[in-house]
């Protein structure tokens, strides 16, 4: 259950990022350039981070808990 909500924000803020950036670039009428498409993959990739912290920290307690 955890997992699965962690997947559903995780998802949400990488969603809304993404659109961010696309709508971005769509006002600026600019181009598909190597650094907006950059862009665009990084808004997937740059909540994992915290989502590692927060899974290792899950972890962390339970290991304590078990332990």
């Amino acid at each position: 259950m955890f997992h699965t909500l962690m997947i559903v924000l995780y998802g949400a803020v990488a969603a809304i990022a993404f659109s961010v950036t696309l709508l971005e670039g769509w006002v600026s009428h600019d181009r598909w350039t190597v650094h907006r498409i950059a862009g665009l993959i990084a808004c997937l990739f740059w909540p994992l981070p915290l989502l590692f912290f927060i899974l290792h920290g899950s972890v962390s307690r339970l290991a304590t808990r078990l332990s």
